[in-house]
This record gives structure tokens, C-alpha cells and sequence, in this order.
């Protein structure tokens, strides 16, 4: 007998370089937040991801094996997303940090967000009838993603990412099971959104994503020079600099505007990721018996706390950081002289802060200091890394709640 599930979703999904973080909302107000690697790799019928029937549902999204039949795909094949893709042992596609085409472009920006709402309804109905479907019909009331600042103020590249998701209906075959779960995902030009990273961020630091309308009052004010959001939200002008994977983005801003004539800023084509690409590119250069590693087992090693992970930290990772430092240095200084040094607070967040040395952090506490001579020591903020990973999906939560609050 066909089992067929409609549901209508919402979605907020921020597809980082190094993990795509997803917030689903379905109509009877269930929700869930994934944090998922940004990774597939290609099917070669070797690996050993076991039939979903056979081990714990909650393994689920664990073991993402899918096939994408999407308009916006020029090729449908079959895929491990996410840790299956780690833990497959065959090569892997992430975001390329290093080259200049950016999110909007790649495949990998449509392939991960589909395959995540696609195992989220399956859970969903899982969870709620404990019965596998043949097909679930998705229809998302709201998609609402965003992109590196640069590509944000790229209308061209704003509009092809959104001629992708909204292109036909894109069809996710799960293949977990004895039989094929098919999930159809249709999205609504109406209502699909795309915001600028950094500025997302700001959002999810003043408003509560999990209480909106109400001002964030949690524990990333532990360590904060403000009480609260709406403290923040009075402070006066603000440079958040959010340091990326493949991209450090800076921007000035006054509460949730923009500074007039100043816009939404720059990003900068370097991040971590580039960082640790650059150092690996070395590495190889002096030890070519190691083979070259990936940016993201580079960066594991280096995290290693023995000899090796001592002097990858210290010998490759540390100078190209520091190079790192350096750019965003002279970018803060054009930002601080568009808005004549009135700069209330500094902002470092974002996932590269983790890497940051307490040198670094010197370093730009003694550049903020020296561009700021009037008054005693620069505001200076560093999120701590527990919530940098989620503040541009909590910025996204709140426009989302925002717009539900409206219907």
C-alpha cells in the first residue's frame, strides 16, 4: 500500500565551509538544530553503511546515503553526506577555500541543505508514527539561508542561488532502507531569503532566536563588556569582523542598521581554512613523503597535543595566521576610517576565532588601541567558541521567527 506524508516545513540553514548548521520548524511547532559536515563523497559500493533497519533510528543522520534528482544538480548520483562521507574512507568534496567562486556557485551548497531537510522530515515522521513512508512531500513555507558579504553584495551570484533552490522540485531518494524513502523538497520564490553573514550574526547576538521578540540574556554575556542584548543594542556603532573557513567578513553597524553610506562592507578572501591550506601546501613542500594533506586533516593534526601537532601549530599554521591577522589589520583600518574612529565595540567572531593565539589577540587589541587614542583600552569582544559556530543560524532563527510571528 503507498504511504505517502505531506508536511510544510520551515528552514534556516547556514552552509559554513566546514559545517552546514540546519534549524527545522514543522507546523505543530517540533524543532531540531543539526551541526553537520559540510562533505559528501561519491557511492564506489564498497563501504559499509548499514541499513538504517538494522541499527538505532537515532543513528540517522549519521549515515546519509542519498540520490539527488534536482533541476539545480547537472548530475544525479549516489552520495554520502556528512559523517558518512567521513567515515566512508573515499574521497571527499568540501567547499574549496582557496578558489574564488565562492557558495553560490557550488554544487555543495544545494546538495547538503536538501539532503538535511530531507532526513529531517523523515525523522520527523519517524518520530512521530514510528512507520517508514514510501514518499514525503515537503513544502517549505521558509527557506532562509545566507552568504559571505562579498557574494551578498553580488546580485548576480544572490539571484543564481536563488534560481537554484527554487527551480522545479528537487527529489531526495534516501537509501537506507530495504526500499527507497522518496522525498520531494518544493520551494517558494515568495518565500525563500538570503541574508549576509556577519550582519545574520549581529541578529542572533541581540534578539533571542528561542524567545523572539525578547532581547538575548544567556550565557554568551558571561564574558561580555554588556548585560544583555538590548544593552548591546544601545552600545553604539559596532565592527564585527567574522572570521571564516574560506572568508573573513567585516562590517560596521549600529545595532541591526548598517552605518548610512557606509553599507554592509567587505569580505576578505582569506580565512582559516585558506590558513591551513596554505600551511599544508608547505608542509608537503619540506615533507613531500607525508603526501598532502587536506585543510580539514591538516587541521586535525595540528590539534594534536604531541611533537607533530606542536610544530605544525608552530612552524606552518602560526605564519600563515599570522598573515591572516595582518590582512584583516588593514582592512579594520579603512573600516574605522570610514566611520571617523566612532567605533563603540569590536566584535571578533565566528569559527576561526579557535585558532586565534593569545599573541594574536595582543596584536589586535594593541591595532584597535592605537586607532582609538582617545580613550583608555578599545572595546573589544571575543565569542566565546562554544557559540561561535551558531551565531549567523541564530541570526537566521530570529528573521524566521520574525516572519512567523507576522503570518
Amino acid at each position: 500500500m503507498k504511504n505517502t506524508k505531506n508536511l510544510v516545513m520551515a528552514v534556516a540553514n547556514d552552509s559554513g565551509n566546514g559545517f552546514s548548521k540546519t534549524y527545522t520548524q514543522f507546523e505543530d511547532g517540533t524543532n531540531s538544530t543539526t551541526v553537520t559536515p559540510s562533505l559528501y563523497a561519491n557511492v564506489s559500493g564498497k563501504e559499509t553503511i548499514p541499513e538504517l533497519g538494522r541499527i538505532d533510528l537515532g543513528e540517522l543522520d549519521n549515515n546519509m546515503d542519498v540520490m539527488i534528482k534536482s533541476p539545480a544538480l547537472k548530475t544525479a548520483s549516489e552520495l554520502l553526506v556528512g559523517k558518512a562521507a567521513v567515515n566512508s574512507g573515499n574521497a571527499v568534496t568540501a567547499y574549496n577555500v582557496e578558489a574564488n567562486t565562492g557558495k553560490a556557485e557550488t554544487d555543495i551548497t544545494i546538495i547538503i541543505p536538501l539532503v538535511k531537510i530531507a532526513y529531517a522530515a523523515l525523522n520527523h515522521v519517524l518520530d512521530q508514527e514510528k512507520n517508514i513512508p514510501n514518499t514525503i512531500n515537503v513544502q517549505l513555507a521558509y527557506y532562509l539561508t545566507c552568504l559571505p558579504i562579498s557574494e551578498f553584495n553580488n546580485k548576480k551570484k544572490r539571484d543564481a542561488l536563488r534560481k537554484k533552490l527554487i527551480k522545479g522540485k528537487h527529489i531526495v531518494l534516501i537509501k537506507n532502507f530495504s526500499r527507497d524513502v522518496k522525498i520531494t523538497i518544493s520551494l517558494d520564490a515568495d518565500n525563500t531569503y538570503i541574508y549576509p553573514e556577519g550582519i545574520a550574526a549581529q541578529i542572533g547576538l541581540i534578539y533571542s532566536a528561542n524567545n523572539f521578540p525578547n532581547y538575548r540574556n544567556d550565557d554568551v554575556y558571561t564574558n561580555a563588556p554588556y548585560k544583555n542584548g538590548q544593552d548591546y543594542y544601545n552600545s553604539g556603532n559596532t565592527l564585527l569582523i567574522d572570521i571564516g573557513d574560506g572568508t573573513t567578513d567585516v562590517s560596521i553597524i549600529n545595532a541591526t542598521r548598517p552605518l548610512k553610506g557606509i553599507g554592509v562592507n567587505i569580505s576578505l578572501n582569506q580565512g582559516v581554512g585558506t590558513a591551513a591550506a596554505a600551511a599544508s601546501d608547505q608542509l608537503q613542500i619540506d615533507y613531500p613523503q607525508l603526501g598532502h594533506y587536506t585543510r580539514s586533516v591538516f587541521l586535525k593534526h595540528a590539534a594534536m597535543k604531541n611533537q607533530e601537532g606542536k610544530t605544525l601549530r608552530e612552524k606552518y599554521l602560526t605564519p600563515q595566521i599570522n598573515l591572516l591577522i595582518r590582512a584583516i589589520e588593514t582592512e579594520v583600518e579603512k573600516e574605522f576610517r570610514k566611520a571617523n574612529n566612532d567605533i563603540s565595540t569590536v566584535v571578533v567572531l565566528g569559527g576561526g576565532v579557535n585558532l586565534l593565539t593569545s599573541q594574536n589577540k595582543k596584536a589586535v587589541q594593541s591595532l584597535l588601541d592605537s586607532l582609538n587614542p582617545l580613550a583608555d583600552h578599545q572595546r573589544i569582544w571575543w565569542i566565546d567558541s562554544e557559540y561561535n559556530q551558531l551565531l549567523n543560524l541564530d541570526g537566521l532563527r530570529v528573521f524566521l521567527a520574525q516572519k512567523l510571528n507576522k503570518k
